[in-house]
């Protein structure tokens, strides 16, 4: 009898080149199919790709080229790279081009034009690939010669490592988001270098999409090779409603024994806004109401995990009425053109300038300290974006502190780190 499979093992047993279906474990390495490649603007600056380009392009109709990194272009030699990267699309049949101003970052985007479906194997240049998890589909981040390896043959490998399983209970109290979760996790267990997450429990269903997007994204900082999420039915009828009608899917979930190497446990209820420190996030996190000592200078929202609607509208209730502080610069950026857009309509751009805040174009920009405000010496900054390594998003001299986005546009309010229920209200310990 074969051995029960988690849900990263059966997706990686039915995209075997070798063996589709058979049973895989812990310590195998698979060739696998690979349903989805994308392709960031940041291709315009790796010699190794343009130096050897592909002749042709393996299935271009599965291939995305999205523009996110440096958008719009900071420097000339890279508004020229772009040039060539949009004639290398058109050369190669490639049409899913999301250019300057028509798409957002690659992974909420590629969510919400149904490029991530449940079962799947999508590959992408970015570390932060694991968002495809929140919907089931199997997602992980390779580099640019492994990106020419699957333009030219559809294929890739991978080496299966042990999963371990998180079960959420409860449900998440006002004030506190998926980032005070992934942060929960971070804290109590560290990083799993080599090894997989699952998700599961009664404490899933509750949670909206973009609350598992900004989990499964930020399990990158734990050193998570995949990050799955259950193809429940909110997962499923998010897909379905960016699919043409009656398009199949093909949901992959986890065998009901299936072993894990560890088994974690979350009660949602108990999640509280918390803070990881500088300069790094596994087991150096902390309760936010205990660190309202720092002081800030700069506070950012965005990035892949967190720059959603929902994002946009904790910052504008916490904006609401109140004045961004003097000594504080605050930024937002939205994940896509899409959510700026729908934040126009919803009246929640006008309340977030008429703060005192900025609000920019869609990018990954401050995130990965790349343009649109780095960090100079000496400043302090609470963000929501993905890492707070030194030198991230900026000066190697600054000091970063990830917290959700309620708690970085309260921290803009007071100037220091601040509990977001202390301006919103809702329960505090």
């Amino acid at each position: 009898m074969s051995r029960p499979q988690t849900q990263i093992e059966r997706i990686l047993s039915r995209h075997s080149t070798e063996s589709p279906g058979a049973p895989v474990e812990p310590e195998d390495f698979v060739e696998v199919e690979v349903d989805r490649l994308v392709l960031l603007d940041m291709a315009a600056t790796h010699p190794e790709f343009l130096a050897h380009l592909p002749h042709r392009v393996h299935r271009p109709e599965r291939v995305a080229w999205v523009f996110d990194h440096l958008i719009p272009p900071p420097t000339v030699e890279l508004a020229s790279g772009l040039r060539k990267l949009r004639e290398l699309a058109a050369a190669w049949g490639i049409t899913n081009v999301w250019d300057i101003g028509r798409g957002g970052i690659s992974h909420p985007l590629m969510a919400e034009r149904g490029w991530v479906r449940p079962g799947e194997i999508l590959a992408n240049t970015d570390s932060h690939t694991c968002a495809a998890g929140a919907l089931g589909c199997a997602g992980r981040g390779v580099g640019m010669l492994e990106v020419m390896n699957i333009l030219c043959t559809g294929r890739t490998w991978y080496r299966v490592g042990e999963t371990v399983r998180a079960s959420l209970a409860g449900r998440l109290p006002p004030g506190v988001s998926g980032k005070d979760v992934f942060l929960t996790l971070a804290r109590d267990h560290g990083a799993i270098p080599g090894q997989n997450l699952e998700f599961a429990g009664d404490g899933v269903a509750a949670l909206p999409i973009p609350t598992r997007q900004a989990i499964a994204t930020m399990c990158a900082e734990i050193s998570a090779e995949f990050a799955l999420f259950p193809p429940d039915d909110r997962a499923l009828d998010y897909v379905r409603a960016r699919l043409p009608a009656g398009e199949p899917l093909a949901p992959v979930r986890a065998d009901p024994e299936a072993s894990f190497a560890a088994e974690w446990s979350v009660d949602l209820d108990r999640v509280e806004p918390l803070v990881a420190l500088p300069h790094r996030v596994a087991r150096n996190v902390r309760p936010v109401a205990e660190m309202t000592s720092v002081p800030i200078t700069r506070a950012v929202v965005g990035s892949c995990a967190n720059g959603t609607i929902e994002d946009l509208e904790a910052v504008a209730a916490v904006l609401h009425g109140r004045r961004v502080h003097p000594d504080v610069v605050f930024t937002v950026t939205p994940t896509t053109s899409e959510v700026m857009a729908e934040a126009a309509r919803r009246g929640l751009v006008e309340r977030i300038l008429t703060a005192g805040a900025l609000v920019t174009n869609p990018t990954c920009g401050a995130c990965f300290g790349g343009h649109m405000g780095v960090l100079g010496d000496g400043e302090v900054c609470v963000t929501s974006t993905t890492r707070n390594f030194q030198g991230r998003m900026g000066s190697p001299n600054a000091k970063i502190y990830l917290a959700s986005s309620a708690t970085v546009a309260a921290s803009a309010v007071t100037g220091h780190l601040t509990d977001p229920r202390e301006i919103l209200g809702g329960d505090r310990p």
